[in-house]
């Protein structure tokens, strides 16, 4: 039953947007962290012979501790098939310190929503996931691109306004609320001069 909701999960649509604060349920596991990863369109050709992109594969780090994420935690445990570990991606404030928030303020603006999305550690890299993300556009927040505004017009994993900054704060609260360990690393800072 745990691996048929693990899969529904895994396919399932990141629903984040619909409602942070009802899908952000804190585990303690192994999860894939996705808000600096760099990522690349998954381009594919329908019958009618045109070539769409509506989703990205991303680069993510692979950690242990506490993350937010949807679905319940027995849900999100991975699941390890056929020499394969499956997992999801999740959000923790891990990066905070050595990363400041990018803001890509263009409407049009490509990005991907890894919140909730499928994995697959790397067997290669166990300390890497690829994950599969959906394409979102619009403005965006992510950790990613080293704080070079000219790194927008690349592909990152990345959260809209408010629900980066939801998150940001969200879990940096809870963890200091609740006496999580280790303590959490402060909300991201953002870019000078974004």
């Amino acid at each position: 039953m745990r691996k048929a909701i693990l899969l529904l999960l895994l396919l399932a649509t990141p629903l984040f947007a619909q409602d942070p604060q009802r899908q952000a349920v804190f585990c303690k596991e192994k999860y894939a962290l996705c808000i600096k990863a760099p990522c690349l369109p998954i381009v594919t050709r329908g019958q009618d012979g045109k070539y769409t992109v509506s989703q990205a594969n991303c680069t993510c780090a692979v950690e242990s501790g506490w993350s937010m994420g949807p679905g319940s935690c027995d849900d999100r445990k991975p699941v390890t098939r056929d020499g394969r570990t499956y997992l999801v991606s999740t959000y923790s404030n891990l990066f905070n310190t050595t990363n400041k928030t990018l803001t890509c303020d263009k409407p049009d603006t490509p990005w991907a929503v890894c919140y909730g999305a499928p994995c697959t550690i790397d067997p290669k890299d166990p300390n890497k996931a690829v994950c599969t993300c959906p394409l979102s556009t619009g403005k965006m927040k992510t950790l990613g691109g080293d704080c070079r505004k000219t790194a927008c017009t690349s592909l990152w994993s990345a959260a809209t306004f408010a629900e980066y900054d939801f998150s940001n704060k969200h879990f940096y609260e809870y963890m200091k609320e609740h006496k999580l360990l280790p303590p959490p690393n402060p909300p991201a800072t953002e870019c000078p001069g974004k």
